[in-house]
């Protein structure tokens, strides 16, 4: 499992890639560009975001399971889970 400070830097260099497509994007509409270009950079922004969800979902679910392992506790490992499932549900298309 990756650490969780390679994971945080891995994100915030993500972040500051996409906060500068957004912007490029804004200065795209400024300028009057084309409709298409405009539009493929913003597929591209929101695949670039969507990346960073499932990496956050991703950490999230490794820990949500590796602290649930040891709860002796059934009902917590339970609704632990189903909190795991709503938060994949949400993010989901």
């Amino acid at each position: 499992m990756q650490k969780v400070q390679d994971i945080r830097d891995n994100l915030d260099k993500r972040l500051k890639r996409i906060e500068g497509q957004v912007k490029g994007i804004r200065r795209m509409i400024d300028e009057g560009k084309n409709c298409q270009e405009v539009l493929t950079q913003v597929s591209a922004a929101r695949s670039a975001l969507k990346m960073v969800g499932n990496m956050v979902l991703n950490h999230y679910a490794a820990e949500c399971l590796c602290n649930t392992v040891s709860a002796k506790d059934k009902k917590t490992k339970v609704d632990e889970l189903q909190k795991l499932i709503q938060t994949i549900t949400r993010f989901a298309d």
